[in-house]
């Protein structure tokens, strides 16, 4: 009864969303760079002028996005019905409104990288990379599944109860209390199971080729010329190093997929998953593969230890740290308070009160600088608007009180 306590408590135990909101930012932040990509040459992909016109789609991935069907046509499945896929894109073939739909999902992503209206920009978002994914099916990889999953289960999850605007807004509010967020971790959870599954899978398929079993088959990917990206010294593709790759890949993807739950060995395999995937994404060009497969090790660590990480970047970076003066005869409200901590996860900003008429600003040897525009360099969360000095100004000033 104790382990089965402890296994209900790991899937729907509760903690802190810091895990899940950073998630959010760096997947959120990786779709937009895929859409811009293929935004570049947007015909060429969802158009009938380009590669995969509506009528091959249907060809290769047929079925109607609104309604069962059977008969004839329907796949083989127990009684020739299946579930309808989601295609909101199904039958356009118009180039207006698909354009108009394609760069509505990018402003979506952008949303959910930026936390604004988290909940209906995640489901949105969703559903427009599903559409997108099944209008053109012939276009996809491993990378591109990877992704679809991840932000189908964001769209699930309390990603926006930390990193977000959202929460920066409704502490300026007074709608949210300041202090520690408790969510439900169920979300969280199944993406750290799903990834390893992915890599468990990957080893299991693969263990079936004959190339992987005898340790040759790195050599077959390093040279095909279609996916050649960076120079590479070339004895990385003669024996014995064929070998050592070839069968350090499958080790490290079954250690990605097992011993990455064992909590004093994690940390290292994740570093080896890093290493692997960064050779991956050196070597070969196969777009944002890598990124997007790292991104998702957020998950297989604790809302509170990537806060505590943070704090202990903070401290390596002591010597940046500053003071900020409050003018004189003002104080911060308590609800700008919460939302200055939250913007500042490194810990590198502290707020005393001044002696002049104006916001003073000093460093840690306690030399002044002039101007606060040094505050949002030192406050992550205001990096979006870096490039608009005059909000930061703004917003310090409203942030007094008498």
């Amino acid at each position: 009864m104790k382990f089965l306590r402890t296994v209900d408590n790991y899937w729907f135990g509760c903690g802190s969303p810091t895990s899940l909101g950073f998630l959010r930012i760096v997947m959120g932040f990786l779709v937009t760079i895929d859409l811009l990509v293929m935004g570049l040459r947007w015909e060429d992909w969802f158009s009938e002028k380009g590669y995969v016109p509506a009528s091959l789609a249907q060809m290769w991935f047929p079925g109607d996005p609104y309604v069962w069907y059977s008969g004839k046509e329907a796949p083989i499945w127990e009684g020739g019905r299946i579930l309808p896929k989601i295609n909101l894109l199904s039958g356009i073939t118009n180039p207006l409104w698909a354009q108009i739909f394609f760069w509505g999902v990018v402003v979506f992503a952008i949303l959910t990288t930026l936390g604004l209206w988290t909940r209906l920009s995640t489901i949105l978002l969703a559903l427009g990379i599903v559409s997108l994914h099944h209008r053109d099916p012939l276009i996809l990889m491993g990378g591109d599944t990877v992704l679809r999953v991840i932000v189908l289960y964001l769209a699930l999850a309390p990603c926006g109860a930390a990193c977000s605007l959202d929460r920066l807004i409704g502490l300026w509010k007074g709608k949210l209390k300041p202090g520690p967020v408790v969510v439900s971790l169920w979300s969280q959870r199944l993406i750290t199971y799903n990834v390893a599954l992915l890599y468990v899978t990957t080893v299991w398929l693969k263990w079936y080729g004959i190339h992987w079993r005898t340790g040759d088959a790195s050599y077959y990917s390093s040279n095909l010329p279609e996916f050649f990206r960076f120079p590479y010294p070339h004895f990385l593709v003669e024996m014995p190093w064929v070998r050592f790759g070839t069968y350090a890949a499958l080790l490290v993807e079954f250690l990605l997929g097992t011993m990455v739950f064992y909590r004093p060995w994690r940390k290292y395999v994740l570093w080896s998953g890093i290493v692997l995937h960064g050779g991956i994404e050196y070597t070969m060009n196969v777009p944002l593969f890598g990124y997007i497969l790292v991104s998702t090790y957020i998950c297989f660590f604790d809302g509170e230890e990537v806060s505590a990480w943070f704090k202990g970047v903070g401290e390596r970076f002591k010597s940046l740290r500053i003071t900020v003066h409050i003018p004189e005869g003002h104080t911060l409200a308590p609800n700008s308070i919460a939302v200055l901590s939250a913007l500042d996860p490194l810990g590198l900003v502290e707020y005393l009160p001044g002696s002049k008429s104006g916001f003073e600003v000093t460093r840690a040897n306690g030399v002044p600088v002039r101007g606060v525009w040094i505050v949002a360099t030192r406050s992550m969360g205001a990096w979006p608007i870096l490039g608009i000095p005059w909000i930061w100004n703004r917003f310090l000033t409203r942030a007094l009180e008498a």
